[in-house]
């Protein structure tokens, strides 16, 4: 009978809709002090929490603790309907987190329920945790991450044939588009999105995606398209009494008319979208409107009021942490400032402004909070701790100390190389005045004989002290190259043919693998080959391991982009000149989570061996270094592996070598038949034929390049 009885009870509960038009809450709370059935209990929390406790985290919190307390004390069924419920209540913590700025929080409350959804199996709550996740990361600025989650939660709405689920995966990745500037592609994902919102009737959602038609629209500056969006996501969140998602609708159509300089409209937005804000205690768009509000009253000169509320908004926005808020709201003061002769006051604004700017720009600093995130459990956890607190600490020193030692190694290197070119130059120099010396002593035969003989001792011991330091350089470049530890790690079947032309080289290879399974490797042909060259590889691989050991970028195309910028700085490159100096490079980061490789590369392409055919993957057609065409960011592509692909880079000196019968270049074609050929080969065996038919083709011409080819195998 009491089984019966729990049956009855959790399929009538099951049938009460999520928000009753029928029950209000006060009926409910009677309800409430009436019921004897946990599981009732539990329900009837829910449905109150979701009518009047939006964004109250206690109240959700206490629904969680009443679902634990059941799914340890209760039968099979009663868990597993009490774990159900738990991960809801977990991920709604999280939203209200998320909400309030909390991103600590929301991180983690969103990852405790996804761990209880994958524990009973509950795809559509995987699905939904996966996206909240995904929302965060986007936010906060880390664009991989935010997509990793929104394709995993889109795998799994695919795979259940949840259409509501699968269009909120493709706005969200409309957002990403809109904030990379991609608006084409962005409208392409947004239209799709609210093409399955109509087919469902998804009113709420259909007129949040309307509200990002708009902004898309906004951004291209398409301003009366724009605001047809704008009114249509405003109508229907008035109509059906979404309050919230109407703050951002009512703040959108605010900043149009801003832009417009239509300013007394922009207030009788702003001001009645406040008035929402402060009903729902939404902090993060408080300081926003405020901010607006006080832009506006700045442009129609009333400027103690602006400045009120300007100052009452960046104060907000100091505490939640949003710098792009902070920037144009400083900014915004600093002219205020100025305007009431406040000089002091204006250049300390501005000064915040900058910095916010700089920030932005910087993904180290944009990406702080993110790895602030993903530490939030583990030291939370290690807190009672204190002994592993302190080893990790030790563990963290040591590392900084060997990074900070390999650091300085690098600069002296650099350091040592400039040094040898410098001495290089200065025995040229004094071996042509010892030449023009001996030719003036022609009219004496007995002293030019002593003096020739003198002055060949003298080439012949400098001339070896050149070598000798040319030599040290090599080894000094040997040594900065990555290590085979490290390349065993990306994968034990692989293979490095590495042959300068010189004794220096201008092509080199690195790698590393980060701490979330993810292995970084790419390989370089810098401009020119022996000492200069050398220079090159080692300012390339220096710049590598600052951007991506230290600063933590993780993207192909990013850091491209990255080192493009710091070679240009380096060398006090500007656009327009002759002055070409820099590197071509193929880039490749593999995601061992998911078996992806990105692709980035300088002219230098990919090339990925499936079976018996070689697939070619093109680089952009630009080198790292100033160009003297319009600069464009590097793109990237993301490839799907599979066990058994080979994966090969290669700089041009291979097939530019000339040689055999007729002298000629060895070419491309050849080069990539052989790599098919040789594949079935173990890697090292394919790297001592790639050798030997190297040695063969050359023969007795000279070595016109660096030779430098990576293969990598999928294991």
């Amino acid at each position: 009978m009491k089984i019966l009885h729990l049956i009855f009870i959790l399929f009538f509960i099951f049938l009460i809709p999520a928000k009753s038009n029928s029950l209000n809450s006060d009926s409910l709370k009677k309800v409430l002090q009436t019921t004897k059935s946990d599981t009732m209990r539990i329900k009837l929390l829910k449905i109150i929490g979701e009518e009047e406790a939006i964004f109250r985290i206690g109240y959700w919190d206490s629904i969680s603790k009443e679902c634990e307390l059941l799914s340890s004390k209760g039968n099979s069924l009663e868990k597993l309907f009490s774990l159900k419920y738990l991960s809801i209540s977990l991920n709604n913590i999280g939203y209200v987190a998320d909400e309030q700025g909390d991103i600590n929080k929301a991180i983690e409350y969103y990852k405790k329920g996804l761990s209880i959804q994958e524990k009973i199996n509950d795809k559509l709550g995987m699905a939904r945790a996966l996206l909240n996740i995904g929302s965060v990361y986007e936010e906060y600025g880390d664009i991989v991450k935010a997509l990793e989650y929104y394709h995993r939660s889109l795998k799994i709405r695919e795979l259940i044939n949840d259409e509501k689920g699968i269009a909120n995966c493709l706005n969200n990745i409309g957002l990403v588009h809109l904030k990379q500037k991609s608006y084409s592609k962005s409208l392409m994902y947004f239209f799709k999105a609210l093409k399955l919102y109509e087919k469902i009737d998804e009113f709420q959602l259909k007129s949040i995606v309307l509200g990002n038609i708009g902004l898309v629209y906004q951004n291209q500056q398409n301003y009366s398209n724009a605001l047809v969006y704008y009114l249509k996501a405003q109508k229907i969140q008035e109509e059906i009494g979404d309050e919230f998602n109407l703050t951002h609708t009512l703040n959108n159509i605010g900043a149009y008319y801003l832009i417009l300089k239509k300013y007394n409209l922009a207030l009788e937005y702003f001001n009645r979208n406040l008035i929402l804000e402060e009903r729902l205690q939404y902090k993060k768009g408080k300081a926003v409107t405020l901010s607006n509000i006080a832009d506006a009253l700045f442009n129609l000169g009333k400027i103690k009021e602006s400045q009120q509320l300007a100052e009452e908004s960046l104060k907000l926005l100091q505490e939640l942490g949003y710098p792009d808020k902070i920037s144009s709201t400083s900014y915004l003061l600093s002219k205020i400032y100025e305007r009431t002769g406040n000089y002091k006051g204006a250049f300390s604004m501005f000064v915040l402004h900058k910095k916010m700017n700089d920030s932005i720009n910087n993904i180290d600093n944009r990406k702080v909070s993110i790895q602030k995130e993903l530490q939030y459990e583990y030291e939370k956890k290690a807190a009672a701790d204190s002994v592993r607190i302190e080893a990790d600490k030790k563990i963290t020193d040591v590392k900084l100390k060997q990074e900070k030692t390999q650091r300085y190694a690098l600069y002296g290197g650099v350091f040592i190389l400039i040094g040898i070119a410098f001495f290089i130059f200065n025995r040229l120099q004094f071996t042509r005045k010892q030449n023009l010396i001996i030719e003036n002593q022609k009219m004496e035969v007995e002293m030019k004989n002593e003096e020739i003989t003198h002055q060949k001792d003298l080439v012949e011991e400098k001339q070896k002290e050149i070598i000798d330091s040319i030599n040290y350089a090599k080894r000094i470049q040997q040594a900065v190259l990555t290590g085979e530890d490290i390349w065993n790690k990306v994968s034990k079947e692989h293979f490095i043919l590495f042959k300068p032309k010189d004794i220096v080289s201008g092509d080199f290879y690195w790698a590393y693998n980060t701490p979330n399974n993810r292995s970084i490797f790419a390989l370089a042909d810098c401009t020119g080959h022996g000492v200069p060259g050398g220079f090159m590889s080692m300012l390339g691989n220096s710049f590598l391991n600052e951007i991506v050991v230290e600063n933590k970028i993780f993207k192909a195309d990013e850091i491209l982009n990255k080192l493009r910028a710091k070679i240009i700085h380096a060398l006090e490159q500007k656009g327009g000149t002759q002055q070409k100096d820099g590197m071509d490079i193929s880039l490749c980061v593999w995601n061992k989570l998911d078996n992806t490789l990105e692709f980035a590369g300088a002219n230098n392409p990919l090339w990925l061996l499936r079976g018996q055919e070689l697939q070619e993957y093109k680089a952009d057609k630009m080198p790292i270094g100033t160009y003297l065409e319009n600069v464009v960011p590097f793109s990237s592509i993301t490839i799907p592996l599979q066990k058994g692909d080979i994966i090969f880079l290669s700089t041009d000196g291979y097939a530019d070598q000339f040689g055999g019968p007729k002298g000629k270049k060895y070419k491309y074609k050849p080069l990539m038949e052989a790599l098919i050929k040789n594949s079935i080969m173990v890697m090292e065996d394919q790297k001592l034929v790639l050798e030997k038919a190297f040695n063969d083709w050359k023969h007795h011409h000279d070595q016109v390049d660096d030779v430098s080819i990576v293969g990598i195998r999928v294991v």
